[in-house]
This record gives structure tokens, sequence and C-alpha cells, in this order.
């Protein structure tokens, strides 16, 4: 089976236990679409793990990004000090304090990862990607080809451009999975009953950051059955199918 989570912000626990209920095994795959560092416990921890498990592969977040920006190369508009402080503001403390006790090996390793984490990932007519896309003023003849075209900050940063209007593609079985924003903020930015922290989709976006750092629920998506499976902030397990 193939899976999607996406923005497990450091809770290893309650991310193993989730691999464990839906019995995560070898020949299966997940896709972390991003923002597997900062806020939780354990950031460290969670992106050593899917460094050593070969059948997981993390795509990068916004949160990755600004831990490149402090550990290896400022490539952002902003000063170092500014880089620095807002990392911290928003939940880099555990992840850069564990990142320094790492002996200087390790620390090379996980540079070296990240820096080959791809931006977007394309299966079959599903794109991954962190924060979002556009398609206004872009021709394109392939999947490819419109993500080749996409700009870095609205794939690691858009917000309400992206999901707060109808998203136009040539072909009406695409779906873009996206994460970076708790679902709840999304419901709220369209007018939306805020009655669910669940996925929120339409007909060609499901966001998969159902924030669990903020009391939402964790959740890995199967592409291959349309069921989403989660944890509650309580402790609690269930599924659902989630096909439109």
């Amino acid at each position: 089976m193939i899976y999607l989570t996406s923005d497990i912000h450091g809770c290893f626990k309650e991310f193993k236990r989730m691999l464990e209920y839906i019995h995560f095994g070898e020949d299966d795959f997940l896709y972390i679409i991003g923002d597997a560092v900062d806020r939780g416990d354990e950031p460290i921890a969670v992106l050593k793990y899917i460094m050593d498990h070969p059948n997981m592969e993390l795509l990068l977040g916004n949160h990755e990004l600004g831990f490149l920006w402090n550990v290896y190369k400022n490539t952002s508009d902003l000063t170092d000090e500014q880089v620095f402080s807002f990392w911290i503001g928003h939940g880099g403390k555990e992840t850069y304090e564990q990142y320094n006790e790492l002996p200087e090996e390790e620390k090379a390793e996980i540079v070296d990862y990240l820096r080959r984490c791809p931006k977007y990932k394309i299966i079959g007519k599903n794109i991954l990607v962190h924060a979002g896309i556009s398609t206004d003023h872009i021709q394109y003849d392939s999947l490819e080809d419109l993500m080749r075209q996409q700009e870095d900050f609205r794939m690691f940063w858009e917000q309400k451009k992206f999901y707060g209007q109808p998203l136009d593609l040539d072909d009406p079985e695409v779906r873009v999975f996206f994460g970076h924003t708790f679902s709840l903020i999304i419901r709220e930015d369209r007018g939306e009953p805020l009655d669910s922290t669940e996925i929120w989709k339409d007909k060609n976006r499901i966001g998969l950051d159902c924030g669990y750092s903020f009391g939402g629920k964790m959740v890995i998506y199967c592409l291959d059955t349309d069921y989403a499976y989660y944890l509650t902030s309580s402790g609690q397990f269930y599924s659902k199918l989630e096909k439109n």
C-alpha cells in the first residue's frame, strides 16, 4: 500500500503508534509531505527514523527549509539573526537543541539527507506538495511540466491563496495532497463550519494537516483505498473512507 501523511512535527511516539495501527510493513511505502521536525518533543528522532527506512520518503516542508537555513545555508531574504529568531519562535527550539547534541558525522548525514529531499512528488494523477500550487497563467502539457513551473514560496508557504479559491486543473481526476495548514484553519478561512479536525477536501484538493501538535488529530491516508486513519489527541484510533 502507498500511504501519505504530513506535519508529524516531532511527535515520534504517536507516529510509531500510527504505523502500528495501519500495520505498516516492508512492502508498504509512506510519503511524508513535509514538516517532520519542530514543535514536538522528538523532532530529530522522527527525522532519523524516516532516514533509516528505505520505504519512507520525506518531501521538504517549510520547517525542513527553515532547518537548513539555520544549520546549513541561509538562502532566504532574511538575515541569519532574523531566520534564527523566526525558527525558534515557530517551534524550532527542540530541533536546534537536539541537532546540536549529535556527533558531527550524524549532523552531516541529516543535512545531506534534507538537501536531497524533493519539493514535490507525482504519483499517477496525484500531486504531493507541502503547501500548495497554482495553475494561474500556466500552460502545461503534463503534471511534471506544471510542477516545474511552480514558485518555491507557493510550494512551501502558501495558504489561503491556494485553498481559498477553486483550483483549475486540466484533468478533473488530478488531486493535490498537501499539509502545512491545520484543516480547522482552512475551514475557518473558507467560512465553513468549524465542526471537524479531520482532513479537509474538495473535488481536487486534500489537506492532510489535522493539527495533532495543536490538539487536533494525526492522520495517515492510504492512496490505494482512500481510507484515512486517525489518532485523536486523547489517544483514540479510528478510520473512515474519504473518497468523494
